[in-house]
């Protein structure tokens, strides 16, 4: 049996962080470069985690994904979300669930707005977020990366 561990994130995490970012396939994690994946890059980035949230997924010892809402530790009123789930987890509903944690973490903060971005060209991830109620927004200038909100009201 396996069960199935969501959790935040501690710098503890970071190796078995990297690894799981890391031992994607390039044309599955492509879209996906928020921050580098070696461990250094991501033990600076938990330790400096105050008030943004890192959430880890982990079936046994092994990270299968996570997801994040940053942005309050840089003063935005607007979290950014973002999820990453091992290519051998995708399609059982962790992001999904992702995005239902992440909703409900943003309530219990009284956060109106909740943002992200997603490359056009990442259609499973914009029937994902339009199916769960993000509507685009705009568009970032930088990467071509089209902006979605969910609001709360």
């Amino acid at each position: 049996m396996k069960n199935l561990v969501l959790r935040p994130l501690a710098v503890a995490d970071a190796s078995a962080f990297s690894t799981m970012l890391s031992a994607q396939p390039p044309e599955y994690i492509q879209y996906f470069r928020p921050f580098d994946f070696d461990v250094e890059t991501l033990v600076k980035l938990l330790e400096a985690a105050q008030d943004d949230v890192y959430m880890g997924f982990f079936v046994g010892s092994e990270q299968v994904g996570f997801f994040m809402l940053r942005g309050w530790d840089s003063g935005y009123a607007i979290p950014a979300y973002g999820v990453t789930i091992s290519q051998s987890f995708a399609g059982i509903g962790l992001a999904t669930l992702s995005l239902d944690a992440s909703k409900t973490i943003c309530r219990l903060r009284g956060v109106e707005r909740l943002m992200l971005k997603v490359h056009p060209d990442n259609l499973t991830a914009k029937r994902l977020y339009e199916k769960a109620g993000f509507v685009q927004t705009g568009e970032d200038t930088r990467n071509a990366n089209l902006v979605y909100h969910y609001d709360f009201k």
